[in-house]
Parts: structure tokens; C-alpha cells; sequence
């Protein structure tokens, strides 16, 4: 396991413990002002989404260059970028929106809330479950070999197989900012 899955993994751990109280059924208290809350809220949105999009551009990229360097580099980079943006990102998320949610009601009583909160875990389990294994892959098959050789085309299907699963955790999130955003009444 590349020393960034090893980070990763502890992350994910990190943000599980956060989720506990939820599936305990406790509510979560604001420990900060509201628009304290909403703007750290708000902020790991951003940090998130725009790391998961760019994440998926910059490797598409990558590949059209055809260099071989270039996409061990970025097979590397995806990981830690994994590591210092989207963990935090989803933690800012989870940490101040969940308190959010119970000056809502709860994430039980809110319809748009808890359809947000079930996309955006669905998310998640997507990334740990295929994208994170898949980045580990590229790594590990790009690792031996030298940057005037040709990746083997198992770094190629595992690309392409990231990429497919990366859109899906990308739009479910934005469906979750979009059920944020405009509140819809769904049931």
C-alpha cells in the first residue's frame, strides 16, 4: 500500500468516527456560532468538489500527453491530493454540516437533508470502495517501470475504470449541493 493510501486510510477512519454519533441516533450540537458552521460548510464544499473535478481533469490530461512520466507523476499526485483536499474537504462537510442539520430539524425530519447526506456517503463509499484501490493500482503498476517505457496496459484499464467510477462520485455530490442549495421538497 503506497504511503498515501496508508494517510487516506487513516483519514476515512477519521471521518467514519465523525458519522458514529449519527448512526448511535445522538444529535450533533453546534460548538460554533451557526455561520460559523455554515461558512466551514460551505468552504469544504468547495475544497471537495473542486478537487474531485480538477482530480479527474488533470489525469484526463495526463493521459492525452501520452508521456509516461506524466502519468506516473499523476498517479501519485491523485493519491495526496486525495490526502491534503478531498479528506479534509469531506471532514470540513461532515463536521460542521451535521450540526447544521439538527438546527433543521435533523437529518431525520428533512427531507432534502437526508437525501444530500445518503448521496454524498454514497459517494464516499464509491471512493473507498473502487476509486482509492484503483489509485493504488496505478501506482503500483506504474512504479517499476522506467519513463522512456510504456505503462502496461493494466494501468490503462484501471485508468479508464477510475474514470468511470470517478464521474459517479462526482455527480452525486453535486446532486447533494444542488438538494443544499435549493432545498426542493422531495416527500
Amino acid at each position: 500500500m503506497h504511503r498515501s493510501t496508508k494517510w487516506l486510510t487513516g483519514l476515512i477512519g477519521l471521518q467514519a468516527l465523525i458519522l458514529i454519533p449519527l448512526v448511535l441516533g445522538r444529535e450533533y450540537r453546534l460548538f460554533l456560532p451557526y455561520n460559523w458552521h455554515k461558512v466551514l460548510h460551505i468552504a469544504g464544499a468547495v475544497v471537495f468538489l473542486g478537487n474531485i473535478i480538477v482530480t479527474g481533469l488533470w489525469m484526463a490530461s495526463a493521459e492525452r500527453t501520452g508521456g509516461t512520466a506524466v502519468l506516473k507523476f499523476g498517479a501519485h499526485a491523485v493519491n495526496w491530493m486525495d490526502v491534503f483536499f478531498t479528506a479534509p474537504g469531506v471532514i470540513l462537510i461532515l463536521v460542521n454540516g451535521l450540526p447544521l442539520a439538527s438546527q433543521w430539524g435533523g437529518i431525520t425530519r428533512v427531507p432534502w437533508i437526508l437525501a444530500a447526506l445518503l448521496l454524498f456517503v454514497l459517494s464516499g463509499v464509491v471512493w473507498v470502495g473502487l476509486l482509492i484501490p484503483d489509485q493504488n493500482r496505478m501506482i503500483r503498476l506504474s512504479d517499476p517501470v522506467l519513463s522512456d517505457e510504456s505503462l502496461p496496459p493494466a494501468f490503462f484499464r484501471c485508468l479508464h475504470r477510475w474514470y468511470v467510477w470517478g464521474v459517479v462520485a462526482t455527480v452525486l455530490p453535486l446532486i447533494s449541493l444542488f438538494l443544499m442549495v435549493l432545498k426542493p421538497k422531495l416527500w
